[in-house]
């Protein structure tokens, strides 16, 4: 017995597509959720540009992308008095200044000191 594949036409694709980027499922998230979202975006393109030049296993990229996600958690949990404007800049800053690099082939992340 054959087996049917279903083929998406050309346009069917794209409205799949656009329909995944529409506001109705972006709003279904609340403020902490876009925040953490965006937090693991900010995670995810700071460890992308070190994996090749580190030569980091998929293994390290992992563990790497949850130590930092651990960190992010813990400075916002600090930061939680201050306004929600601010602790989000000063969490996304704290990723983004972060230097990671290979010590005695361990790697290290070092974050800014805060003010």
């Amino acid at each position: 017995m054959a087996r049917r594949e279903r083929r998406d036409g050309p346009g069917e694709r794209d409205r799949d597509k656009d329909r995944d980027r529409s506001p109705q499922s972006q709003g279904d998230l609340g403020e902490p959720e876009r925040d953490s979202l965006t937090a693991l975006k900010t995670i995810l393109t700071k460890v992308a540009v070190v994996v090749k030049p580190l030569g980091l296993s998929p293994e390290e990229s992992t563990d790497l992308v949850q130590r930092m996600y651990e960190s992010v958690l813990e400075m916002d949990l600090k930061l939680a008095a201050e306004p929600d404007e601010e602790r989000k800049t000063m969490v996304l800053d704290h990723v983004r200044n972060a230097e990671i690099r290979r010590e005695d082939d361990v790697l290290v992340v070092q974050y800014p000191t805060q003010p």
